[in-house]
């Protein structure tokens, strides 16, 4: 659901969480997503074992959203939306992005996810969701391959995830030359979520996009901070948008 600002405009909600293949507190999960009511959900570490579609169809279920793009082959990214957000799909795709295997960590497959969607007066905006690896010669090498996709988007793009290095890392660093990232690295860190120390978790935005404000969250309603803290290992983070009504 948005929040109108005026009847000219309204806000997106784009919430980014590595849900770390429903290891957590489920019903802490599915509750704070209800009640972030997010338009778009970009998710990492989506399941990718053990009937990942009919998972991941689940998670959307008991949140009240669709699965716009992942599942089987998904390669742990998920993006997911609400009924309007899912009838304004243009397009979807995931571009697997190959890594030098250096390690057993290095094998975990990457990728980029991405939708299309038609927003009416706000025009095509692209939403799309990364999880960088954990060795900085990969992330480096799927920053490049991320920053080659938003050159050639042709629209506004929104674009985060789990990027697995702070706003001063090299990839990050790669990434900020072609998108702005609108979030504060001192204080919103997201991870490890029991105990926080960094901030590896961001959107980012490129030229085009109306940021009202980035944060990550720590509680809900019906989910205090303790709780909050189980439903992964990561702490989400939430960006809105204002655009045009549609």
């Amino acid at each position: 659901m948005s929040e109108a600002v005026d009847p000219s405009r309204r806000v997106l909600r784009v919430l980014s969480w590595n849900i770390c293949e429903l290891r957590g507190d489920l019903d802490a999960l599915f509750t704070a997503i209800r009640e972030i009511r997010p338009d778009i959900m970009l998710v990492q570490e989506a399941p990718r074992f053990f009937l990942p579609q009919l998972r991941l169809q689940n998670v959307a279920r008991r949140v009240g959203m669709r699965v716009l793009l992942g599942g089987r082959f998904g390669r742990g990214l998920a993006i997911l939306g609400t009924d309007e957000m899912a009838d304004r799909v243009v397009t979807r795709g995931l571009l697997r992005v190959r890594q030098q295997i250096v390690d057993a960590n290095s094998t975990y497959p990457r990728g980029v996810a991405a939708v299309r969607l038609d927003l009416g007066g706000a025009g095509e905006m692209v939403f799309s969701c990364i999880h960088f690896a954990l060795q900085e010669s990969n992330r480096v090498t799927h920053a490049r391959r991320a920053c080659e996709l938003i050159e050639g988007a042709g629209a506004p793009v929104v674009i985060g995830g789990d990027l697995n290095e702070v706003g001063t890392g090299p990839a990050r660093t790669l990434l900020s030359t072609v998108a702005h990232d609108p979030g504060d690295d001192a204080t919103q860190w997201t991870f490890p979520a029991r105990r926080p120390q960094r901030r590896i978790d961001a959107i980012y935005v490129t030229e085009g996009v109306d940021v009202v404000r980035e944060d990550r969250l720590t509680q809900t309603a019906s989910v205090p901070a303790g709780r909050f803290r189980e439903a992964s290992d990561h702490l989400p983070v939430l960006l809105e948008i204002e655009v045009p009504a549609f």
